[in-house]
């Protein structure tokens, strides 16, 4: 081969080689400029995250039920979300267990932060006065298989209270109060139970002139439940009744008055004038 020949084929040779080294940068740089490109489109558009400020919150471990005194291997602190911190809740395992006994007033679950209004205060007992709502009372009604609702009706439960009356010759039954919440069923009034139990009585909660009601209508007639769903809070009924039973505001009938003379001063007991005896009415047109 000639010399000529064998210059002309390394120059290819270089040449090729020089071409393939820089198509590859070429492709390779391009390459890179597009995915860089990409990535900061795809960021511009990723909407921001804000880092979360966490809290400390008391947690029960395992199901804590109603009258248990709480000790501190049933609870444990864990991260909460600041801005979803729960109202009434504990930071630390010491202010739930320190310097006596908390007792839980309704059932506690895994999981589910500790706070005040489900517990007593230090050495507090776990009783009905514990979960009434402030302001309001507890009334007892008796009940049996029939007017109990089988035996269905378990405490936090949801009724309306029918009132039954037998007249000269006809029976009226009304809705006399409704959406009552049942703080216990018999003694029991932290847990629920999986099957009916037929029961005695049951305690209901409710306000001054609901206790009235419940006295006066039983007194006249016979109460029974009727349970409500799940979530119904319809306030259907309730003032069926109202024409039926009311009491007059009683207004003091007599006064005392001072009289002095001189350095004499005497009391006296005086009727007020226009003043009636407080009255029951029972506007009963059956």
């Amino acid at each position: 081969m000639s010399g000529k020949l064998i210059i002309m084929a390394g120059l290819a040779v270089a040449f090729g080689a020089t071409s393939y080294v820089g198509g590859n940068y070429y492709l390779e740089s391009q390459t890179q400029a597009l995915t860089e490109a990409r990535i900061n489109e795809l960021d511009a558009n990723r909407p921001v995250v804000e880092a979360v400020e966490l809290a400390k919150v008391v947690v029960a471990t395992a199901e804590i039920k109603f009258g248990e005194a709480i000790d501190e291997s049933m609870i444990k602190v864990v991260d909460w979300p600041q801005d979803a911190f729960p109202e009434g809740a504990f930071t630390a395992t010491s202010e739930v267990i320190s310097d006596g006994n908390r007792r839980v007033l309704t059932t506690i679950f895994p999981g589910e932060p500790i706070i005040t209004a489900k517990i007593t205060g230090e050495n507090g007992r776990a009783g009905l006065a514990g979960i009434i709502t402030e302001g309001m009372r507890a009334v007892t009604i008796p009940v049996d298989g029939v007017n109990g609702v089988a035996g269905f009706i378990q405490p936090g439960d949801r009724v309306d209270i029918l009132l039954t009356k037998n007249g000269d010759d006809t029976t009226t039954s009304e809705v006399m109060m409704s959406n009552i919440k049942i703080l216990s069923v018999d003694q029991n009034a932290g847990s629920r139970n999986e099957t009916a139990q037929l029961a005695n009585s049951v305690t209901i909660e409710t306000d001054t002139k609901g206790a009235k009601k419940i006295s006066w209508g039983l007194n006249v007639g016979s109460l029974s439940l009727s349970l409500r769903g799940a979530g119904d809070i319809s306030e259907e009924g309730d003032s069926d009744s109202d024409g039926l039973f009311s009491f007059e505001e009683e207004k003091p009938t007599r006064t005392s008055i001072k009289v002095t003379a001189g350095t004499q001063v005497k009391q006296f007991d005086v009727a007020i004038e226009g003043a009636e005896k407080p009255r029951k009415k029972n506007n009963n047109n059956n």
